[in-house]
């Protein structure tokens, strides 16, 4: 059973936390805050997020009373056992969740009785032990009728299904190279998003024109529990030629098939959009569709979901030795950050950035303002620009600039500049770059160089928008999912 808030009260306790200031870090009030300590209500995903960074501390000491430990050996108690969704018609509970890196699942699944389970397959092998009642278990072409201490080992690629012949059955299932994202994510942070995505109702996607990079990541996200339904819009029999050995999930499947015409990705992006507006997707995707085409429907202003405001992309990185989530804008979508010198123009993008900050539970954001230097000159025409933003009144959020990178991200750079008591320097959430060219050269140069995850989320429309390339790896697009299934429980559109 989990209760958040007895966990949260221990760990205040524990380390004599001042709960007034706590409080005021969080933006909460003493009724609330006394109803989540008291197990009366559940905080939301944004607060848990506030508390974890507050109280600096991992979400899953947080939810589950314990931290994930790289050791040698983890000894889970019958009461630390975790709650796993993943399939309907199973129960899954996590032998040995707190183990960081493993490469076996030790799970006890109790199995109802249903005629409808579903196939599924996955790398890697499985090993099953009966241990109460009677099952049917399907690998492949094949069908074995198991019962109280008999065991199964085979390769968990074939597509396979177990049913339970009695009304219940209980089993110990031992998947190998099938951990849990959770346990494959390298940052703190990056994996209490994701601990975070999997608290949240189960999203459903569009997904236009679909393609095996595209449906493995959402795949993923079934496993995980964080997405319930994906619509794959598009032509049934390119459907399956491009997504050939990933539709594993069919109960989670609904096809939208599609005539291929001269305008066919156009059509399948209209169809996808249409299916989001109606209120049965949270989250649009683009597989093997041209990204013009795909921009193109959702931007339509009598048929999209365009709401007025300039599409941005808000990269998300935990970065070495900072020890917060650094969020960066525009590193691939709009070529600048002002629109003809108008000081309006940049208003989207940082309101944008903000808001995906906040759903991630940075309370009130610190905003850098990019530049090549700290000290604003006709010389550098966006420092100017950049330093009447950072003049305006931002309610929910700090807004400085310009600063230079350095100043940005780093406590001893500002102080030897004797910026100490300015509110952004050194403590920045949000970094806002001028010019495409410079946000692209810091996401490629952390991504690539430095081998740091990511989450793409592109906002300003009526939802998010999964907008990744066929280059970003499974880890990019599941951490993009994430993100964007909590920024959509966050701003609680459609």
């Amino acid at each position: 059973m989990i209760e958040i808030g007895s966990n949260i009260k221990k760990i205040i306790d524990t380390e004599q936390i001042d709960v007034d200031f706590l409080l005021k870090q969080i933006n909460l009030s003493e009724e609330e805050f006394k109803a989540i300590l008291e197990n009366e209500t559940k905080p939301t995903v944004s607060t848990l997020l506030k508390l974890s960074r507050a109280l600096n501390k991992d979400l899953s000491l947080l939810i589950y009373g314990n931290e994930f430990k790289p050791k040698k050996a983890v000894a889970t108690r019958r009461d630390e056992r975790v709650p796993v969704r993943r399939r309907r018609g199973y129960d899954y509970e996590s032998l040995a969740p707190f183990y960081i890196g493993r490469s076996m699942e030790p799970l006890i699944v109790d199995v109802r009785r249903d005629e409808k389970q579903e196939f599924s397959s996955h790398k890697g092998e499985e090993f099953h032990y009966i241990m109460s009642g009677k099952v049917k278990t399907v690998v492949g072409e094949e069908e074995f009728i198991l019962e109280d201490g008999d065991t199964l080992y085979f390769d968990s690629s074939i597509p396979h299904c177990i049913n339970s012949i009695s009304d219940y059955s209980r089993l110990l299932v031992v998947v190998f190279n099938s951990e849990s994202m959770v346990h494959q994510v390298k940052g703190k942070k990056m994996r209490d998003m994701v601990q975070a995505a999997k608290l949240l109702p189960r999203k459903n996607i569009s997904l236009i024109c679909p393609d095996d990079s595209s449906l493995g990541a959402a795949n993923r996200a079934i496993e995980e529990g964080i997405v319930d339904k994906i619509y794959l819009v598009g032509n049934i029999a390119k459907t399956e030629a491009y997504c050939k050995g990933f539709l594993n999930y069919k109960n989670h499947y609904e096809f939208v098939d599609l005539d291929v015409t001269d305008n066919y990705e156009l059509d399948a992006a209209r169809k996808g959009v249409e299916i989001v507006r109606r209120g049965d997707a949270h989250l649009i995707m683009k597989g093997k569709i041209n990204t013009q085409n795909f921009v193109k429907a959702i931007l339509d202003k009598e048929k999209g979901l365009n709401i007025g405001r300039r599409l941005s992309l808000v990269s998300i990185f935990e970065l070495p030795s900072v020890d917060r989530l650094i969020f960066l804008t525009d590193p691939a979508i709009n070529p600048s950050l002002f629109v003809d010198d108008k000081l309006e123009s940049s208003f989207d993008i940082l309101k944008n950035a903000i808001e995906a900050a906040r759903s991630l539970g940075v309370d009130k954001p610190r905003v850098a303002l990019l530049d090549a230097n700290e000290v604003p000159s006709s010389k550098i025409p966006t420092s100017l620009l950049e330093k009447q933003l950072s003049e305006m009144k931002w309610e929910d959020a700090y807004v400085y600039g310009p600063l230079s990178y350095d100043l940005a991200l780093y406590p001893d750079s500002v102080e030897k500049k004797g910026l100490k008591d300015n509110p952004v320097a050194g403590k920045a959430d949000i970094l806002v770059v001028p010019h495409i060219e410079g946000g692209n050269f810091l996401y490629k140069a952390w991504v690539m160089t430095m081998g740091v995850e990511v989450a793409n989320l592109v906002l300003g429309a009526a939802c998010p928008v999964i907008l990744t390339s066929r280059s970003d790896g499974e880890m990019t697009k599941f951490l993009t999912i994430c993100a964007s299934s909590i920024f959509s429980s966050h701003s609680g559109k459609l």
